[in-house]
């Protein structure tokens, strides 16, 4: 009979804890992005960066709380990359709600009439952007199948990215094929990417 393992009361209401404030969090970044609220919320960021952090530094005995620990950084890792995603393109003046909301208040301004000329269409993404974008797809997919299976989702986008790059240039190589496509497949209880070679 196996032993049940002792879960830390207190330790688990700090990981509740963080799961409602990144929850909420989350509300309070799309508020920002869609003009709701004016400022961002960079304090209850760091906050919930520094409760991570000491949650990271407890040692914890229990196999389910490790689970669900590591799948709240996962899931908090994941937000911050497309939160910061989007204040780059806030910053650029790219981001679509930002560009929306010029346009009105340059119509309450009185700068914009009617017969103006519509606005561009937004910028076609480059070649370099597609790519990327393709490989956060496949990032995001590995990182949910490979929760789903109870594996580590400690992984860094970049690192991941940079495999992928590798295995295409090697089968674009070998088949002398014009691209790659990447397929996520669970085998005997693990999330693995597999390269299928396009002609």
């Amino acid at each position: 009979m196996a032993r049940r393992e002792k879960i830390d009361r207190v330790f688990q209401q700090r990981l509740e804890e963080f799961e409602r404030r990144i929850f909420v969090l989350k509300i309070e970044y799309e508020k920002y992005f869609s003009g709701v609220e004016q400022i961002e919320p960079l304090r209850e960021r760091d906050d919930i960066r520094r409760l991570l952090r000491d949650l990271q530094q407890v040692p914890v005995t229990n196999t389910a709380q490790k689970h669900k620990l590591r799948s709240l950084r996962a899931r908090w890792n994941s937000m911050e990359m497309y939160w910061q995603r989007n204040l780059v393109m806030i910053e650029r003046g790219t981001h679509p709600k930002m560009k929306f909301r010029a346009r009105l208040a340059e119509q309450r301004r009185g700068t914009a009439t009617p017969d103006a000329p519509r606005p561009e269409r937004p910028r076609r993404l480059t070649a370099e952007e597609r790519e990327d974008k393709a490989y956060q797809a496949v990032f995001d997919k590995y990182m949910e199948t490979r929760q789903k299976c109870g594996q580590n989702t400690d992984l860094q986008y970049d690192s991941v990215r940079e495999v992928l790059k590798k295995q295409v240039r090697t089968i674009k190589s070998r088949y002398r094929c014009k691209a790659v496509k990447f397929k996520i497949t669970v085998e005997d209880g693990k999330a693995k990417v597999k390269a299928v070679p396009l002609r």
